[in-house]
């Protein structure tokens, strides 16, 4: 009869840093701090991801800006849904905070916007987008789980704030999962130059 070796579990201390990818099945205890660095994090549905926005390359201001025109694309949202779950069809925007770093220097007002293409260009027309953020984002109650019944809405992002101001939205409102492609759009005609525009977005958002 063969003998089985009864193995104690392992344990981690002063782990030097580390760049291959540690998979860990079953449930993992942290006495300690649990940091995660990256610039995408998540938890299950629930996702946590930062975005470094500059307007470094939307032009001198010679060519002007509308409505609704791209200012920079910042990235794209994740998908991934965790086994045992039915593939995601929305998302659900919880929390969104722009932080200005740079004022842009010149008067801008600018939304944020999810769409189902990468790929388009500073002062190109935002097509189908789905504002997240903004002032055409109707204010959504959580007491009731409807619109607000006085009506309300956000407000746009002023990205000629002073450096160290920031904005805080609760959109809680949702987007086709197919527009995983977050945006900055003007939301003013801008026809001069504000290249010096730096700023971040940390979102946070699930998926269903």
């Amino acid at each position: 009869m063969s003998q089985v070796e009864e193995r104690a579990p392992a344990t981690f201390t002063n782990t030097v840093a580390m760049s291959s990818t540690l998979a860990v099945t079953g449930v993992t205890t942290c006495t300690g701090a649990l940091k995660a660095n990256a610039a995408q994090n998540w938890m299950g549905l629930k996702k946590f991801q930062c975005f470094a926005g500059t307007l470094a390359a939307i032009g001198d201001g010679t060519t002007q800006f509308a409505d609704n025109d791209v200012l920079v694309e910042l990235g794209t949202l994740d998908t991934t849904v965790p086994s045992g779950f039915v593939a995601a069809s929305k998302f659900f925007i919880d929390k969104c905070v722009v932080g200005i770093t740079t004022a842009a220097g010149q008067t801008l007002a600018a939304t944020l916007q999810l769409g189902a293409t990468s790929g388009t260009a500073a002062n190109a027309a935002m097509s189908s987008g789905t504002e997240i953020v903004g002032d055409a984002v109707d204010a959504f109650s959580t007491l009731d789980s409807a619109a607000q019944s006085e009506g309300g809405t956000e407000i746009a992002i002023n990205l000629n704030n002073t450096a160290g101001n920031y904005h805080v939205f609760a959109p809680n409102i949702t987007a086709p999962i197919a527009s995983k492609y977050l945006y900055m759009c003007a939301q003013t005609t801008l026809n001069a130059d504000a290249t010096a525009g730096r700023f971040t977005v940390m979102l946070e958002y699930t998926l269903f």
